[in-house]
């Protein structure tokens, strides 16, 4: 059994990723949530991803939404985090894709 290389595009902008997709007649992306911390310290980041099966393909576009202290002020954080998936989900939804949970990775 055979198995096909999977390779990543990674984009600097989220009109660069939903360009992308729409160039490749793509209209589907997934939506996940990434959390890196250090010592005290957390950047917490959206992560769309896409698959392009046919040239075995994963485009991928990252946005942080929160960098400080590893306990930001609850209220804060919610309304930035809500914000940020808001215009993510929009912009998409605008353009025609559809945006569901999980990630598009190699295995």
């Amino acid at each position: 059994m055979s198995s096909k290389a999977i390779a990543y595009l990674q984009l600097t902008s989220l009109e660069s990723f939903v360009d992308e997709l729409k160039r490749r007649g793509l209209y589907e992306a997934r939506l996940s949530e990434w959390v890196q911390r250090r010592e005290m310290f957390e950047r917490r980041k959206f992560r769309l991803t896409a698959l392009d099966p046919y040239h075995g393909l994963i485009m991928r576009y990252e946005t942080t939404y929160y960098q400080g202290l590893a306990e930001p002020e609850l209220e804060q954080f919610k309304r930035l985090k809500d914000e940020a998936k808001k215009q993510l989900i929009g912009k998409l939804q605008a353009e025609g894709i559809t945006v569901l949970e999980g990630e598009y990775h190699a295995a």
